[in-house]
């Protein structure tokens, strides 16, 4: 009668679970009628489950971090992903830009894979034009991009901000976040 519970039981979670998001994942051990089931194969097969399903990491800081052209990366999140499969980094900050009204400023903002290296397609630019009042101006930015991975392990994905113009900035108010995916349908990579 425990045995029938057991499987009753590993039916309905796995059910809960959504069969869908598991398609594909190879199990280390199968299981046949009046066969004898140990404890660590279980465990191993449950534990490959665990693996595959989609995982998140995220870092969030509200101290502030000068945009230096040494330091371009002002925040970076590592996720340690199960296989093959997308990773998707969204990321939103606080730029704070030193404005002294006489010349341009120009910001430039990234999700990346690398610590010092922007992407020309995946940017996103902020500017002041010269001619406004010596402020600081605060603007919420955000930057988000789907990264393929092909292997398991631990993935870092970073924030990069740049300083374009001369005029000093910094970002507050950070959080960057890593969802792992498992191909749901077509990713267009730039």
């Amino acid at each position: 009668m425990s045995k029938n519970i057991f499987f009753l039981a590993l039916g309905a979670g796995l059910s809960t679970l959504g069969l869908w998001a598991l398609a594909g994942v190879s199990l280390p051990h199968t299981f046949s009628a009046g066969g004898l089931i140990r404890a660590s194969e279980v465990n191993a097969n449950f534990a490959a489950l665990n693996n595959a399903l989609p995982g998140v990491a995220q870092t969030a800081a509200s101290d502030t971090v000068a945009i230096t052209d040494t330091t371009p990366a002002v925040a970076s999140v590592t996720i340690n992903v199960p296989g093959p499969g997308y990773v998707k980094v969204s990321a939103t900050a606080q730029l704070n830009v030193e404005y002294t009204g006489t010349s341009s400023a120009l910001f430039t903002f990234a999700v990346s894979n690398t610590a010092d290296t922007i992407r020309p397609d995946q940017d996103k630019r902020i500017s002041l034009p010269a001619g406004l009042p010596a402020w600081t101006y605060s603007y919420i930015v955000s930057s988000e991009r789907v990264f393929p991975v092909d292997s398991a392990g631990s993935k870092t994905f970073y924030l990069i901000a740049e300083e374009n113009s001369g005029v000093q900035g910094s970002v507050s108010k950070r959080t960057l976040t890593a969802t792992f995916l498992t191909a749901m349908g077509t990713v267009q990579s730039p």
